[in-house]
């Protein structure tokens, strides 16, 4: 038990640093060998006059130092954590498992570009993990769905509130609306089970997004790692390396949501920066109010 909240630990300390190197650092490959600067990665509580000192002082380390720490740090965050098959249906979602570890690589190495350890991690978590028949599910029952992973738990008595709930601002309070540029990609096909009134709230001709659903008491839970991100990262690592199973993962994750699929999934793509188009173009859909755009355009924007 001990264990488990040490890798728990070492779980958040890697989630969090990553994080902000995706707002304070240039992407990864900005320099040939990720020397540029990236954050102070405290490996020390602040909890003594001794080591406030010591972090108030710490230096921004290398992107290339960053990322072999937190690395490190999710290495052992799942050699310690127990496995997702221990906890109830619930607690396997809201309390960061082995496997939540394992997920975390798959994004941190795509963000590397280190595409073979991207499907080697993914590969950890076959028959794992199953993607529910329809989208709306892992957001209608977020906390007993097959696929999501990891989800921080929000309740009627301990949530962000109004000024932060996910629901609020996306659905009660209708402050951020669904892009128009999204929104009338061809691809993105009419009939999608994603842009379906489950899914897509329409006021006045204005479209947001209807993921979270709890208006009222805010008890949707945040999705932090769903199985469908570790089937498109597997699938745009692939893609780049000429693997041409990646059309699997990809028309796992989209023809769910398809009114055909037999007519309407994607068939081979002439060249492989067609295939990683069209993956990307599906993430932009699947994950969309999610807070995972960023990511995507931070780690590509050279």
């Amino acid at each position: 038990e001990g264990n488990d909240y040490i890798g728990q630990a070492y779980f958040f300390r890697a989630f969090s640093h990553y994080e902000l190197l995706n707002f304070f650092s240039r992407p990864y490959k900005h320099t040939a060998n990720a020397s540029h600067m990236g954050v102070p990665y405290r490996l020390k509580a602040s909890n003594s006059l001794l080591t406030i000192e010591e972090n108030q002082n710490l230096p921004r380390g290398t992107v290339f130092d960053n990322y072999t720490q937190l690395l490190l740090d999710l290495d052992q965050a799942e050699s310690f954590m127990t496995s997702k098959t221990t906890r109830g249906a619930k607690d396997a979602i809201v309390y960061a498992t082995k496997e939540a570890a394992i997920a975390l690589k798959t994004r941190v190495y795509l963000s590397k570009g280190d595409y073979p350890k991207v499907i080697t991690e993914a590969n950890k978590l076959n028959g794992l993990y199953a993607l529910t028949p329809d989208p709306n599910t892992p957001f209608a029952n977020n906390y007993g769905d097959t696929e999501s992973i990891f989800s921080l738990e929000n309740s009627a008595t301990n949530n962000p509130s109004v000024n932060g709930a996910l629901a609020s601002q996306y659905n009660g309070r209708s402050l951020i609306a669904i892009s128009p540029v999204i929104w009338n990609q061809p691809t993105w096909l009419a009939t999608d089970k994603r842009r379906s009134a489950n899914m897509v709230r329409n006021t006045a001709g204005v479209l947001f997004t209807n993921k979270y659903k709890d208006t009222s008491t805010l008890t949707d839970a945040s999705p932090l790692l769903r199985y469908s991100e570790v089937l498109l990262n597997r699938a745009e690592a692939k893609a780049r390396t000429g693997d041409a199973t990646y059309l699997a993962d990809l028309n796992a994750v989209r023809n769910r949501s398809l009114a055909n699929p037999a007519t309407e999934q994607y068939a081979a793509f002439g060249t492989p920066t067609a295939a990683v188009t069209a993956v990307l173009l599906e993430r932009r859909v699947e994950f969309m109010a999610e807070g995972l755009r960023w990511n995507t355009i931070h780690r590509l924007q050279q």
